[in-house]
């Protein structure tokens, strides 16, 4: 693996003779699968975001070559479908070979460069991006919800980030990895962990407000949120370019909406009705500049991937066009944008012929009887619901599926279980995605009919397929979707 490293290092470096001061060249082989695309972060203003990126296709051995221009040392992450491979801190001007294995968990992510210890230091670490690890800050948060004593979870997390900041030390005075390069990493680690802080107090407080038992009571948790953001505020620079940025606004802006600002947490009528909207004021309130301009675009970006087509959204894009007409993040906006922008002008068109609402659905109250309405030979169930992102993206390979049904005699039943607030919605998206088949929104005895049947105590995940015959008896408890479409078509013959 070294040899092939040094190769594209040198060809790498030869061909970067002439580039100018700031332009960054990443050159690179991915070993394993490789996918049609490999996407990655731009740079804009030193910022790092998932949603701002680019892509580059690998050639048929895996080859690839980026070429970014880089102002001031930035962090560009390297991932497919939001599975991120790992990240480069990259400076100006500097040459990066790059090696991706996507079969080795182990050594998935190599940089070699002249600061390539301190890439690798960083790709060690499990947390480094919300990409990656298991969930960010938040995750690492949920680990001392048992404990009872501030004082406690805040030396414990920091001796986390000491040791942190120890590791990169070293780098530095062994003069292996720059002071640019140390600065930012060590910011990024900062902010990671006072965002670890601030989500153990966020997390007490819903809590607190669900009547869930909490370790710590009201004064502790809004102490130690305060305490986390007036200890990092939000005022530093060089924040803007920490992957953890926006996660970290979030929670201040979250704090100052629940906790500290009382007008904002007396405007109940707006927050109740464009939730979306009084977040964004909350925003303005507080964040100016190129903070807000990216705080804005990434939460526009981040609430379009629910894919709830909330108009909401639609009016907040709209605005933020107005506010900044010449922003650079607006066509990564507009990506995420228009398909609310399509279901609504869907909604004016007739309905699918082969989309059927069930009759009598709210007396419906379990599975046998909702089955036995259709008189049908063999069903296949499909359990969602209008907020489940992953439900909508199964949606995709319905054109296969419905395909396979038709050829085998399978009837198709969706079965959601949204709440009666939800009805419009529900329907709205059933026209938007055309899902042929039988409809029924379940009522609260048949949903826990279904969770008997599913028999989870606690937990109820979707999206949920599971097949029947005729009468509701149960063939497969737990089907394949319809983007594993082989594996379905086996378990559809049994």
């Amino acid at each position: 693996m070294k040899r092939l490293l040094f190769i594209l290092l040198f060809i790498v470096t030869n061909c970067a003779k002439e580039q100018e001061s700031n332009q960054t060249i990443i050159a690179g082989k991915i070993m394993g699968e490789i996918p049609e695309k490999l996407e990655y972060t731009l740079p804009i203003d030193g910022i790092n975001y998932f949603g701002f990126k680019n892509s580059v296709i690998p050639d048929s051995l895996g080859n690839f070559k980026i070429e970014l221009p880089v102002e001031t040392v930035s962090f560009v992450e390297f991932f497919n479908e939001f599975n991120s491979y790992g990240v480069i801190i990259a400076e100006p001007g500097i040459t990066y070979s790059l090696l991706i294995n996507t079969k080795d968990k182990d050594n998935r992510f190599h940089v070699e460069s002249e600061n390539h210890q301190g890439q690798n230091l960083y790709n060690k670490i499990s947390e480094n991006s919300i990409l990656r690890g298991t969930g960010g800050f938040q995750s690492e948060g949920d680990k001392y919800l048992k404990d009872s004593i501030p004082s406690k979870i805040k030396q414990d997390i920091q001796r986390k980030l000491e040791s942190d900041i120890a590791r990169f030390k070293e780098l530095l005075n062994a003069n292996l990895i720059s002071d640019n390069f140390y600065e930012l990493a060590i910011t990024d680690r900062k902010y990671y962990y006072a965002g670890t802080l601030s989500s153990v107090a966020y997390t007490n407080y819903i809590y607190n407000e669900i009547g869930k038992t909490t370790s710590l009571d009201k004064n502790e948790y809004e102490t130690l949120w305060k305490n986390s953001i007036h200890t990092y505020p939000i005022s530093n620079p060089d924040l803007i370019r920490s992957t953890w940025f926006y996660n970290y606004l979030q929670s201040f802006l979250w704090y100052k909406e629940l906790v500290e600002d009382t007008e904002i947490k007396n405007n109940s009528n707006i927050k109740q009705e464009f939730p979306r909207t009084h977040h964004i004021n909350t925003a303005k309130k507080y964040l100016s500049g190129k903070q807000l301009e990216y705080y804005y675009a990434a939460y526009i970006y981040f609430e379009s991937l629910y894919q709830d087509f909330s108009k909401e959204l639609i009016t907040l894009f709209e605005v933020f066009k107005e506010d900044y007409p010449s922003s650079e993040f607006t066509p990564f906006m507009e990506s995420e944008i228009i398909p609310t922008i399509t279901f609504h002008k869907k909604q004016k068109e007739a309905l699918n012929e082969n989309i059927h609402f069930v009759e009598n659905a709210k007396n419906i109250n379990s599975l046998k009887d909702a089955i036995k309405s259709l008189n049908a030979n063999k069903v296949y169930v499909d359990v969602w619901a209008t907020w489940c992102t992953p439900c909508k993206v199964e949606f995709k390979y319905n054109k296969e599926l419905y395909g396979l049904l038709k050829s085998k005699n399978i009837t198709m039943l969706y079965l959601s279980v949204d709440k009666d607030n939800k009805n419009e919605a529900w329907k709205d998206m059933i026209k938007y995605y055309e899902l042929e088949g039988h409809h029924i929104r379940v009522n609260e005895t048949f949903y826990n009919d279904l969770r008997n049947l599913r028999g989870s105590e606690n937990s109820f995940y979707i999206p949920w397929h599971f097949i029947t015959d005729g009468d509701g008896g149960i063939l497969n408890l737990n089907a394949n979707g319809p983007s594993e479409i082989k594996k379905l078509e086996k378990q559809l013959d049994e």
